[in-house]
């Protein structure tokens, strides 16, 4: 379940019109109404308002990126940058709608795309050697350009990220201020997905920042010392720095938030959401005050990325005894709120995260344990980066399984880890609701 302890925490969800905000201090959970209901002013009424109910603090802050960067990829008018896209594959695809991203929004943001010969497979096996030539024609072309966002993907970068690397550091030589995106960094499978991932991770780099930036100096202006963090799309949090590197991340958090809000103001921790979209009714999960995530096709995007979001499926209408057809194991609640309010509760009450999804080959069960155990060390490292007190970290996910058509012994490792903010240590904390 979802704590608070004894501080002051506040959600915002930052959309283009306006913003909204909520300060939840254990069971008392209260909205804001701001005189300006922009980041500025949201942000700042809402930090006031804790300040005044809660005096003693200290307090933290969780914004919501998510509406603002799907409305800078969407809008018609976007000003994103433009990104170069560098393949690192055998050879080039030789049917042109293999070459393209299948999702519009994705291929508008791509300026140029190059293929450079390179790439291992799943186990990290070399497919060919990286073409060194090509990569100092295409360095040298994107120098004399205008174009300084560059997306980098390279088969099988998820198992050996050397050629994906070699690639980075060129541009990085070539183009000193270039900022560049690297789908290693990432994990996760398919060359569509992965592309997708560092394209929308490279191009939302700057309004990302800008975003952050601009809370920051809200919160330097206002008394006191406070936390930013910026929620995930999996409903977790992390911290400012990283978002600054890794925007992506935040991408689709608003339905997780949503979700895990709605179940905190039931003072539950495993239930099922029932939400509304469009004037359908969707169903999101929730299990130990998390959101049941995976990796999906994002809403409005129209193909899936690497990051982990909310599950939503399509829902039937509930009886008071149960939904038709199926027998629900756990409380079914509908949502009873604004999504704002609920996206705002679940940005206020949320934990630390942190996500690997990785293919690795082992030979024996002795083996097999030592893949997962790395892997659930560096999950652990990265919740605690994210901003997880130290010693609190827990596995919400840790699955192996086997990958089909793949030589024996291949397997996909998955491990979500989530921790307690250490903001909530040095005092008893108090249970939700």
């Amino acid at each position: 379940m979802s704590r608070t302890g004894e501080f002051a925490h506040v959600g915002v969800s930052l959309h283009p019109e306006r913003s909204y905000a909520v300060v939840v201090h254990g069971a008392a959970v209260l909205p804001v109404e701001p005189a300006r209901a922009d980041l500025d002013g949201t942000i700042a009424s809402a930090v006031r308002t804790a300040i005044g109910e809660f005096p003693d603090g200290p307090f933290a802050v969780t914004v919501d990126l998510a509406p603002m960067l799907l409305d800078a990829i969407t809008r018609a008018d976007s000003a994103l940058p433009r990104v170069a896209v560098i393949r690192v594959v055998p050879r080039p695809a030789t049917d042109p709608a293999l070459a393209r991203s299948p999702a519009a929004l994705v291929e508008r943001r791509v300026a140029r795309r190059f293929t450079v010969a390179g790439g291992h497979d799943l186990l990290g096996n070399e497919l060919c050697p990286l073409d060194h030539g090509r990569l100092e024609e295409i360095c040298a072309e994107l120098a004399a350009g205008s174009i300084r966002h560059v997306a980098i993907v390279a088969a099988g970068s998820q198992a050996r990220p050397g050629h994906e690397r070699g690639v980075a550091d060129a541009i990085q030589t070539a183009m000193p201020g270039a900022r560049i995106s690297a789908a290693s960094e990432y994990g996760g499978h398919g060359l569509v997905a992965r592309e997708a991932t560092v394209v929308l991770d490279c191009a939302l780099s700057g309004v990302a920042e800008q975003l952050v930036d601009r809370c920051e100096r809200v919160l330097s202006r206002l008394p006191g010392e406070f936390q930013l963090r910026v929620a995930r799309g999996d409903g977790g949090y992390t911290t400012a720095s990283r978002i600054r590197t890794m925007p992506v991340v935040a991408f689709g958090a608003t339905d997780a938030l949503e979700v895990c809000g709605a179940a905190y103001l039931e003072g539950l921790a495993d239930c099922r959401v029932l939400l509304s979209r469009d004037g359908a009714q969707v169903a999101g999960e929730v299990r130990h005050g998390l959101a049941q995530v995976s990796l999906a096709e994002s809403a409005g995007i129209g193909t899936e990325l690497v990051v982990p979001t909310a599950v939503l499926t399509p829902e039937r209408d509930v009886t008071p005894t149960g939904v038709p057809g199926r027998m629900p194991d756990v409380p079914v609640v509908r949502a009873r709120h604004a999504p704002e309010l609920l996206a705002c509760v679940g940005a206020a009450v949320s934990s630390p995260t942190s996500w690997l999804d990785e293919v690795a080959f082992i030979e024996s069960a002795d083996e097999l344990r030592s893949v997962r155990r790395d892997a659930e060390e560096r999950a652990t490292a990265f919740v605690t980066a994210n901003g997880a007190a130290p010693g609190t970290a827990f596995f919400a996910e840790v699955s192996t399984v086997a990958v089909p058509y793949s030589p024996a012994g291949t397997v996909r490792i998955r491990v979500r880890v989530a921790g307690t903010p250490d903001i909530g240590l040095s005092r008893p904390l108090l249970e939700a609701p």
